[in-house]
């Protein structure tokens, strides 16, 4: 387990933002639609991979929005869809996006937008659910909503395959070894710099869990309603769930850890 957690921080960390536009013909590119994205493709990308790849994009949309309790609000429709752009070779996403060499996509939250290129099938299965989920919840609360860096990596954590075996049971482990890192030391982390990302992604999705389990769907929902309407982080929580602060839902996690 702590060996696939390990290569999951790796391949986090290779998912890079970027703010590049594409370069190449237009000619070179083919466009497919699906309800919730549009897909840009190098005219050479085998159809059938496209097609599949979509099908992969529409299902984790229904999951991390049925997942989220967002099902009902189907924000990404018609003009407003997301966009994934895939090149056709690692060399063609390098070259034109001008990321790193260990880079296997791009985002860009505030356009809604996903690079990769054709093949990268290993890369997506791990990481296109988390940074899909950054997006979805930002769509919903708001760019700007204020909120810690624990909750937004939380909650995209938490919507991964398996998060209760691979974030959860390894967030009980950290505390039983002594090595569990208090929430109001967590909120000193920003989105440049994440101190021991082996204690902090899975304390953050355990975190979520822990507000999903422990008071239900609905009033994540709530809470979420709360900060796309502008109230502070622990002034929603508050409301919502009797939290006043970093202290007040450490110890309220322990105690759910705890049992």
């Amino acid at each position: 387990m702590v060996i696939r957690f390990c290569a999951v921080i790796l391949i986090l960390a290779a998912f890079t933002v970027s703010f590049i536009n594409l370069s190449e013909s237009e000619a070179d590119w083919e466009e497919y639609k699906s309800d919730h994205f549009v897909i840009y493709y190098h005219k050479d990308i085998p159809y059938g991979h496209i097609r599949e790849f979509s099908w992969r994009c529409e299902g984790y949309y229904d999951s991390i929005t049925e997942d989220l309790g967002f099902r009902r609000f189907n924000f990404w429709l018609w003009e407003n869809r997301a966009r994934i752009f895939m090149y056709k070779t690692r060399e063609d996403y390098l070259k034109d996006t001008a990321q790193p060499e260990w880079s296997g996509g791009s985002v860009h939250i505030r356009k809604k937008s996903i690079k990769t290129f054709c093949f990268a099938k290993e890369f997506f299965d791990t990481v296109l659910l988390h940074e899909l989920t950054h997006i979805v919840l930002r769509e919903f609360i708001g760019l700007d909503a204020p909120a810690p860096l624990w909750f937004d990596e939380g909650v995209a954590c938490a919507s991964e395959k398996d998060s209760y075996r691979q974030y959860f049971s390894r967030a009980k482990e950290l505390v039983k070894k002594g090595t569990y890192v208090p929430i109001p030391e967590m909120e000193e982390a920003n989105k440049w710099e994440v101190k021991s990302p082996h204690v902090f992604y899975p304390t953050a999705a355990s975190l979520i869990i822990f507000l999903r389990d422990r008071y239900g769907k609905e009033r994540f929902v709530q809470l979420c309603r709360e900060l796309r309407e502008g109230k502070g982080f622990y002034g929603a929580m508050d409301k919502i769930y009797d939290i006043k602060d970093a202290e007040d839902l450490n110890e309220k996690f322990l105690a759910f850890l705890g049992k």
